[in-house]
């Protein structure tokens, strides 16, 4: 399907956002990104609206646009959902997931820990992959809405602290222990394992915020 302006607008702002090429707090003005995007303000402008509706902007009269700043109660708030939501799509994706979901599935997993904890650009990449083809295979379409979002507030906060994290901070067995799970039919040990990657996640960004 064709992509609208205002969508491809709003897919290349919310990458600036997620990977704090535009950090938190930046200033964002219409007409650089009109330059650099090559778009025009009708579609700049409908996916500013959108990226405020997902919180990753911040409109204040008189003062202008602004990247949404990150505070502790946000990762903490972004944390206490995630680990609901993350939980309950390995859950279904257990139950519903089809045999091609599954095949990448396993792709991404040992891509993952075959991967060496120093490539972090690629880390995140593949854990991306990985949660949204979980996300996908649990097929609710408002579950995996909001585990979309989230998953992007939290990444966000990923890239400001992988300069510091260490190899040794990244549980590089956890995709591929989720995968094993899903793949025995057990959704009460994928949702268990899935809840644990999260909370260790929140652990590891904790130390470097």
């Amino acid at each position: 399907m064709k992509l609208t302006n205002a969508e491809k607008a709003y897919r290349q702002i919310r990458h600036k956002i997620v990977t704090t090429t535009l950090p938190p707090g930046a200033v964002i003005r219409e007409t650089d990104l009109m330059s650099e995007l090559q778009l025009g303000r009708t579609p700049i402008r409908e996916a500013i609206k959108q990226l405020q509706a997902n919180s990753l902007v911040t409109i204040t009269p008189r003062r202008g646009m602004f990247v949404t700043d990150i505070s502790a109660t946000d990762l903490t708030q972004i944390f206490e959902v995630r680990i609901v939501i993350e939980t309950l799509a390995a859950r279904l994706a257990t139950k519903r997931i089809n045999s091609d979901q599954l095949s990448r599935l396993r792709d991404l997993a040992e891509s993952y820990k075959n991967t060496k904890p120093s490539d972090k650009e690629a880390l995140i990449n593949l854990d991306c992959e990985f949660h949204s083809l979980i996300a996908k295979a649990a097929n609710n379409k408002f579950l995996k809405k909001d585990l979309t979002h989230y998953y992007n507030l939290s990444l966000r906060i990923w890239y400001l602290a992988i300069q510091s994290a260490q190899p040794e901070d990244i549980d590089v067995a956890a995709h591929l222990e989720i995968l094993e799970e899903i793949e025995a039919g057990d959704a009460d040990k994928a949702a268990l394992r899935m809840k644990n990657h999260i909370e260790d996640f929140h652990r590891t960004i904790k130390t470097y915020l």
